[in-house]
């Protein structure tokens, strides 16, 4: 299922020529149905020309489309896509960040959509028109097939700290950000990271009800550009529901005195914490952040990562209950057949949809009552392209495996010192991504169990 694109195959479907049996894709659009609902499989960030990314809306939304995406919301960093005059120069190549409009995703683009495209002359120039989240969604929606949700990524620093985060189904920009650059400087307004996400979750939360739409926030990239955001953050935040496990990696090393700090880590020790005030569980989602679609870097790859959701109907309202509700896993090439946590008996049960000539191991994870709650700071000094951090080491007590089965059916039950329970599904077939923090073979995560 998690083929990869090569850059040729990607072209074709950007230029408007289908490109799934050439790459050997096996959309899951439509899901397996089950007595809760249909497994829906998405994709939740990613950007377009409206930011950063390397491509025209119609091709991002068309291409996840074909790989067989039964949703996506596009992301842009700090804006929404509702300007419909929004003009930009083609040029020859780029010149500084966020990147222009150049050739040849433009002239794959007025091929693919000739019919539509807007283009005019301006001093000489050539403009194109982008078109809007309102257009994108009249073209591309088709009601139980595929869904296009509005989103917003909120893109941030304080102290040299990046702090980015994703909010879907609000089609408007939160007042911190809104009418401001793609990445603001929040330096002198708020005094830290923790309170930095503080009042980005409380404005989500005011345009949710003004707008009365049901949403929800992500914490996007951990461990992006090193570990800018720190398990305190969102233990600082409960109010913080979801976090990417899975987004691409990092171009930097481990410290060699902090090798335990990892995404799975940095989950276990947000939840353990969270379990011990009675706080909601924090759950993890796989994103793609999609910004070349023609892969044209290592760390920027299609179908790496994303979520498969069960829902009742694709519908917005559906998707995001079922998401808060836990129902849902992340993954990179595993995919389950059933997820179940009998509440009463506190049981969770996983079983994976096979592939031929692949083996599995089912790891239980949990962290105990009573666990060690020391910390200790690792400092890891400035590298080229990235600042000095301290790095929060917490307790090996964190995070335990508490069984581990060879298969692809276990099931574990809680026992009564544990504080939740997790499964992490780890394949025999290598993910060919070398960036850190990112898994070495396909996995899947389901959502942590069983708290009270």
């Amino acid at each position: 299922m998690n083929a990869k694109l090569t850059r040729r195959e990607a072209l074709r479907v950007l230029s408007g020529a289908g490109c799934c049996a050439a790459a050997g894709c096996r959309g899951l659009r439509g899901g397996v149905a089950t007595a809760n609902g249909r497994w829906y499989r998405g994709n939740l960030h990613m950007h377009s020309y409206w930011s950063d990314g390397r491509a025209f809306p119609e091709q991002a939304v068309g291409l996840y489309k074909e790989l067989g995406y039964d949703f996506i919301a596009l992301t842009e960093h700090n804006v929404f896509a509702d300007n419909p005059a929004c003009w930009r120069p083609v040029l020859e190549k780029e010149a500084k960040w966020p990147p222009d409009v150049t050739r040849p995703l433009f002239d794959a683009y007025r091929q693919a959509w000739a019919r539509e495209a807007e283009v005019r002359q301006t001093e000489g120039k050539e403009e194109v028109r982008l078109k809007t989240y309102a257009e994108m969604r009249r073209r591309f929606y088709e009601p139980g097939r595929f869904l296009l949700m509005p989103g917003v990524e909120i893109t941030q620093t304080v102290g040299g700290i990046q702090v980015h985060m994703n909010y879907l189904n609000l089609p408007d920009v939160i007042p911190f950000v809104k009418g401001g650059a793609l990445n603001k400087k929040a330096d002198g307004e708020v005094g830290g990271v923790s309170e930095l996400i503080g009042v980005d979750a409380r404005e989500v939360a005011a345009l949710s009800e003004r707008l009365r739409r049901p949403t929800m926030l992500t914490l996007n990239h951990p461990q992006w550009v090193y570990w800018d955001i720190q398990p305190q953050n969102l233990i600082d935040n409960p109010a913080v529901r979801f976090f990417e496990v899975c987004n691409g990696g990092s171009a930097f090393a481990p410290h060699p005195d902090a090798r335990g700090v990892t995404n799975d880590r940095f989950w276990d020790t947000v939840n353990a914490f969270r379990c011990l005030k009675g706080q909601p569980m924090l759950y993890g989602i796989g994103t793609d952040d999609t910004h070349y679609y023609l892969n044209r870097k290592p760390d920027q790859r299609l179908q790496d990562a994303w979520v498969m959701v069960r829902g009742e109907a694709l519908t917005a309202e559906a998707l995001l209950a079922a998401m808060q509700a836990g129902d849902f896993y992340a993954s990179t090439g595993v995919t389950l057949e059933d997820v179940r946590f009998d509440a009463r008996e506190r049981r969770l049960s996983v079983r994976v949809r096979p592939e031929p000539g692949v083996t599995y191991r089912i790891r239980f994870i949990t962290t105990k009552r009573g666990f060690d709650q020391a910390v200790r700071t690792v400092e890891s000094p400035a590298e080229k392209g990235r600042g000095a951090r301290s790095l929060a080491v917490y307790s090996d007590d964190v995070g335990r495996t508490a069984s581990l089965a060879e298969g692809v059916a276990a099931e574990y039950r809680l026992a009564p010192d544990d504080l939740y329970v997790r499964a992490k599904v780890e394949s025999s077939v290598p993910s060919g991504y070398e960036r850190h923090f990112h898994p070495e073979v396909q996995v899947a995560w389901t959502q942590p169990y069983g708290a009270v």
